[in-house]
C-alpha cells in the first residue's frame, strides 16, 4: 500500500533527510511511502513565471495523492496557530477521494489554546484543529496522535509519526477504515 506523506517538512532545510527518514518508517510496517518531493519537478523551469510553477506543483501533487491508497498527514501547527494550509488542502483532498487519512501532530495543545483572542469565536472542541481537518481522521476510524516533544523537536521529532504509521498499519490490516 501507497502512503502519501503529507506535511510541512517539505520546507524544512533537510527536506530530503526528513522525506527518506519517513519513508524507512513506513517500509517498517509494510507501506511504500510517497514524499511529495518524489515527484518529478524537471519540467518546471521551463515554464514562464513562479505562479506557473505553482499550478504544476499542484498538478503533479494531486497525480501523487491520486497513486496513492491513504495519507498520513503532519498536523503540527506551522507559522502559526494552525497546521500548514497545504497539508489541510491534502488531507480534504484524500478523504474527499475516499482514502483514509491518518494524522499526528507534535504539539499537545488544542487549537483553542494557541489561537491569540482577537474578538472572533474558536471552535471549543478540544481538537488539535479546525474541525473540517481533524474530521476525516477521525472518518478513518484513527485518532490523530499526539507527542509531546521539546518546543525545538517539533518539526523534527519522528515520534508521533512512527506511533501514526502504526495505527495505520494495524486498522488497515483490519479493514478499519
Amino acid at each position: 500500500m501507497r502512503a502519501y506523506l503529507a506535511g510541512p517538512d517539505v520546507f524544512s532545510p533537510n527536506a530530503m533527510e526528513i522525506g527518506q527518514a519517513k519513508k524507512d518508517i513506513c517500509a517498517q510496517f509494510g507501506f511504500e511511502g510517497v514524499y511529495p518531493l518524489d515527484a518529478d519537478f524537471s519540467g518546471l523551469l521551463k515554464l514562464a513565471s513562479p505562479a506557473e510553477w505553482g499550478y504544476r506543483s499542484f498538478d503533479l501533487m494531486v497525480e501523487l495523492m491520486d497513486s496513492c491508497d491513504l495519507a498520513i498527514a503532519n498536523m503540527t501547527p506551522f507559522r502559526g496557530p494552525s497546521m500548514d494550509v497545504g497539508t489541510a488542502v491534502e488531507i480534504g483532498y484524500m478523504h474527499g477521494r475516499g482514502k483514509p487519512v491518518f494524522g499526528y501532530t507534535n504539539v499537545v495543545a488544542h487549537f483553542e489554546e494557541r489561537v491569540q483572542p482577537d474578538g472572533f469565536l474558536v471552535e471549543p472542541f478540544r481538537l488539535i484543529d479546525n474541525c473540517m481537518v481533524e474530521g476525516p481522521v477521525r472518518k478513518t476510524g484513527a485518532i490523530v496522535v499526539r507527542a509531546n516533544v521539546p518546543s525545538d523537536q517539533i518539526y523534527t521529532s519522528l515520534e508521533a509519526f512512527k506511533e501514526c504509521v502504526h495505527q495505520a498499519a494495524e486498522l488497515m490490516a483490519k479493514g478499519e477504515h
